[in-house]
């Protein structure tokens, strides 16, 4: 059985989702991050009015108790007690006595003693603002009470003078909270107006320097990678100054570039050995032609060439083949079957070299993935390799297990020093006067990288070459 030397070309399902829309105008990415930062700061700004509208909404009466809560601590510290350590009347600062002189009619206060008596008041007017409810009712209320026609916000709170109970009752009429709003709303408007315009040029700009130091490391790294060319491919994207969001995607570019000059490298080298292995033997040809072919010899040593050329030739195409891992059509295969297809394939030469060729099985069903004619290739030149080197009369032995095959001769073997490069395209021992292009080990190594798999070379446990295929290193 032949394995099937065609490249398989895999047809994948057309593309959907995003790699199937056709590209279009799609924002820069400094115009994204502009129309982030200001959407952030739209919503910000909502959010923060949002809030103050729901606490001033649901949570007003509270805000006015806590701020009258702390008024009365100013009209507690300006008690004025006489020689019995009575409290007799207020005495306020300058600054706290204002509202209550100029906005006497909204804004109040009285000072009950025990007995219910007011003892102080911030006007002449000494009734009580709570009028109906005792002393005792009194201490921590809080709600809205209608005096002398309007209504007010009134609090009373209680506290202790040298052994005596005293009451404070204030009280704030909701015109007061008008006027209050009505003169600081508009210098509040303005206020934030200004401080919202400058926040927003401010955030501009420092939105704008942020894209721009954003976008200078990417603008380096696009500069450099413009001087990359097929005739420039060692030159490398700077990684130093990169951002660490940016620095994995710079290596990773890097290391493509890497292996591309690597590939290209390779791709000249093999290229030019081929063009070295197939020169001679296409001159010798050629000028065996032009002399005449007049013997049976001659003609016969033309066909060996050719035949040999033949061979490179085939040898090189498999090479271009699996070097493209993603053309194998793997499936599950028994390597043991694949194994005896080789030896019957190779049985012929064997037998023209007086070799005997044994295989040597697991007693387990091994089955692997792999592209089973891509597996009959490397067994093949695995065991064509050691038919050449064997010795007349010997054995060459196949085993193959659930961790992979391997193949030994009683050939002569490898030198230790030369075992890492039997592998190498074109390699061929010094002193080697065996026919051969040195591309069946490669062959086997390449198969061997697309698979995932290692080979290796060693000496085999009775003498000769012993070459090791692992399918799990």
């Amino acid at each position: 059985m032949n394995p099937p030397a065609g490249r398989v070309t895999v047809l994948t399902d057309e593309p959907h989702g995003w790699a199937a829309r056709a590209p279009g105008r799609t924002p820069s990415l400094a115009l994204r991050l502009a129309l982030g930062f200001s959407l952030a700061f739209a919503s910000t700004a909502l959010l923060v009015v949002g809030v103050q509208a729901l606490l001033a909404e649901r949570f007003g009466h509270l805000v006015t108790r806590m701020s009258m809560q702390g008024q009365t601590e100013d009209i507690f510290d300006g008690f004025v007690l006489d020689a019995e350590q009575r409290v007799v009347g207020v005495k306020l600062e300058p600054g706290d006595a204002v509202g209550f002189d100029d906005f006497f009619a909204n804004l109040k206060y009285r000072v009950l003693d025990e007995a219910g008596r007011v003892v102080a008041s911030s006007e002449a007017d000494r009734r009580s603002m709570l009028d109906g409810r005792s002393i005792a009712e009194q201490t921590d209320f809080f709600g809205v009470v209608s005096f002398d026609g309007s209504d007010f916000f009134v609090g009373a709170w209680q506290r202790e003078v040298h052994g005596r109970n005293y009451v404070l009752q204030l009280a704030r009429s909701d015109r007061f909270e008008l006027l209050a709003r009505e003169a600081l709303t508009p210098a509040i408007t303005e206020t934030v107006l200004l401080l919202g315009t400058l926040s927003a040029l401010i955030f501009a700009l420092a939105g704008a320097l942020a894209v721009r130091s954003v976008l200078r490391p990417i603008r380096v790294a696009e500069a450099a990678a413009r001087n990359v060319g097929g005739r420039n491919l060692a030159a490398r994207l700077p990684e130093d100054r990169m951002p660490a969001e940016i620095r994995p995607l710079v290596q990773a570019f890097n290391g493509v570039l890497q292996r591309l000059e690597r590939s290209f490298q390779e791709q000249e080298r093999f290229i030019a050995n081929a063009a070295h292995e197939l020169k001679t033997p296409l001159a010798l040809a050629r000028a065996r032609v032009e002399a005449g072919l007049d013997s049976e010899p001659d003609r016969a040593r033309l066909l060996d060439e050719l035949d040999a050329m033949g061979r490179q030739v085939q040898q090189l195409l498999q090479l271009a083949q699996v070097a493209d891992p993603q053309a194998m059509r793997r499936n599950l295969v028994r390597p043991s079957d694949v194994a005896r297809e080789v030896l019957d394939h190779l049985a012929f030469k064997a037998h023209r070299s007086d070799l005997t060729l044994y295989l040597k099985e697991s007693s387990d069903d091994v089955q692997i993935q792999a592209d089973a004619g891509a597996l009959f290739v490397l067994l093949k030149n695995l065991v064509e390799n050691a038919i050449d080197f064997s010795s007349p009369g010997s054995d060459v032995i196949v085993q193959v297990g659930d961790q992979g095959l391997n193949v030994e001769d009683r050939g002569p073997g490898v030198p230790v020093e030369h075992r890492a490069q039997v592998f190498e395209r074109f390699w061929r021992a010094p002193g080697q006067d065996r026919p051969g292009s040195g591309l069946g080990l490669a062959l086997v190594r390449e198969i061997c990288i697309a698979h995932g798999w290692t080979v290796s070379c060693g000496e085999a446990s009775g003498g000769g070459a012993s070459f090791s295929v692992r399918w799990h290193p």
